[in-house]
């Protein structure tokens, strides 16, 4: 989220790099008025071979990994060696967005967004209307301030495309921490949402960007809806549920020194349709003083001949945390878990972590950047996966390397905070697309992307409309 002047810095390392990979590679671009459902990628029907850079293990193999119980101390990894395989083709790269993209409102920037789910983690309506929720900042300030102002704002829409804003979700003053940065909006009942987020900063700690502390903190309230519109009322009783503990989670205290900051953050809240017990991942990194990690066989997997580890690759120890909520639907308490999967020596970010379990097969999602890359690796800002036989499994990288959508080399920092969701619709934000006059930054959503998956790769099979985060299931 943080460190944009680093990600400028980079901007022309990265274009290289990656312009070398992609130099054969057509990349598709959006009209600047897209029709609806249009098919800008005809020949690619779920199912049919298109060239591919690199290609993941088979189903069975992933059918047959190593499965624990999902408090067993087992983490999964993304080696260093499987990072070495990202190489961005058509099927795993995002097209440009055009300079003239519509906005959804002048009043907010916008960027991370999650709809209102059930426990299920599908897309709802509630009394006919789509419910998003985004974190947003005045659109009057500096695009790359906003995560110091952050709040958790609210839209709602009658076709899950044309979204009307309704304010900020918490009354002024309420929550926790000084900002409100990602979470999951839970609908329980009776018309009562339960908002996952992130506690950044110190509890009344002002705009302050040298203020990196990050709890998990949850609040409910009632969801109300008539032929107008979607509001929301409580919110007013908020409450830390989780904290870095040091043995699992790395605290800001042991940070201190790394290159980037520390990540406690980005709660997404589900229940495993196995055990029925209710789950949440985030991000995290893990446990000890920064530089004191040691590099293990399991992080590097089967390098190259020549390729040599950096000895600052240590200092880049992302992981997707787990912990398991222990009074039921209530999801006041919860207990920390190891974390499900680890990026040690590869990459210091794993953000808005999240899952789609489809057909008995765990997909585990995250999103990473280029510049959070260990020495020695290189990446595009985009969503990357894995997938498993369960919650805690020995994951597998979805095309041979993790990565399943990323930037186009012309654009590296277009689109971020991807989330997959069950029906394979993928929702981001834009950031920053270059303009003839300059960058041109975005605060709005993207056109959402369509994936099919075959075993354990994806493809990317068509471009949907701006913003379009459709519904599968309805509360009346």
């Amino acid at each position: 989220m943080v460190q944009r002047t680093r990600r400028w810095q980079l901007l022309r390392r990265a274009a290289v790099v990656l312009g070398i990979t992609l130099a054969a590679t057509a990349i598709p671009s959006l009209a600047p008025a897209a029709p609806a459902h249009p098919d800008v990628l005809p020949q690619r029907a779920t199912g049919v071979p298109v060239a591919k850079q690199t290609r993941g293990v088979s189903s069975e193999v992933v059918a047959q990994a190593k499965k624990y119980a999902p408090g067993a101390n087992f983490t999964a990894t993304w080696k260093r060696a499987d990072a070495l395989k990202v190489r961005p083709d058509s099927t795993t790269t995002t097209p440009r967005i055009p300079e003239n993209f519509p906005v959804m409102t002048d009043k907010v920037w916008v960027w991370d967004t999650w709809p209102l789910t059930g426990l299920d983690t599908k897309p709802m309506t509630y009394k006919g209307w789509h419910v998003i929720f985004s974190l947003v900042a005045p659109r009057n300030i500096f695009f790359g301030d906003r995560h110091w102002e952050a709040r958790i704002g609210y839209f709602y829409s009658k076709d899950g495309r044309n979204w009307k804003y309704g304010g900020h979700l918490f009354p002024d003053g309420y929550s926790k921490g000084s900002r409100e940065w990602a979470g999951t909006a839970i609908y329980t009942s009776k018309g009562t949402v339960t908002q996952f987020y992130t506690a950044s900063g110190r509890d009344n700690g002002g705009i302050n960007n040298t203020d990196f502390l990050q709890r998990l903190a949850m609040s409910s309230g009632k969801i109300h809806a008539d032929s107008k519109g979607v509001y929301f009322t409580g919110f007013r009783k908020h409450k830390i549920i989780a904290q870095a503990d040091g043995k699992y989670y790395q605290t800001q205290e042991q940070s201190k020194g790394a290159p980037i900051i520390y990540a406690f953050r980005d709660p997404y809240v589900f229940r495993d349709p196995k055990d029925k017990k209710i789950y949440a991942l985030f991000e995290g990194n893990t446990a000890g003083v920064a530089g004191t990690y040691q590099c293990k066989a399991r992080d590097l997997g089967k390098l190259p001949p020549g390729h040599t580890v950096s000895s600052d690759a240590n200092l880049y120890t992302g992981n997707i945390g787990l912990m398991r909520a222990t009074n039921g639907t209530k999801m006041s308490k919860w207990k920390l878990l190891p974390p499900l999967l680890s990026t040690n020596c590869v990459n210091q970010q794993t953000e808005r972590p999240h899952m789609v379990i489809k057909n008995g097969t765990y997909y585990l999602f995250t999103i990473s950047h280029q510049f959070t890359y260990a020495p020695g690796l290189s990446g595009p800002d985009g969503v990357y996966g894995f997938a498993g036989p369960s919650l805690r499994s020995d994951y597998k990288p979805l095309n041979g390397s993790a990565l399943v959508l990323g930037n186009p080399p012309d654009a590296p920092i277009q689109n971020y905070s991807h989330e997959v969701m069950p029906n394979l619709i993928v929702q981001s934000f834009i950031d920053t697309v270059p303009g003839a006059n300059g960058p041109v930054y975005g605060g709005t959503l993207a056109p959402s992307l369509q994936l099919a998956i075959n075993g354990t790769n994806t493809y990317l099979t068509r471009v949907l409309p701006y913003a379009y985060i459709p519904s599968m299931k309805a509360v009346k």
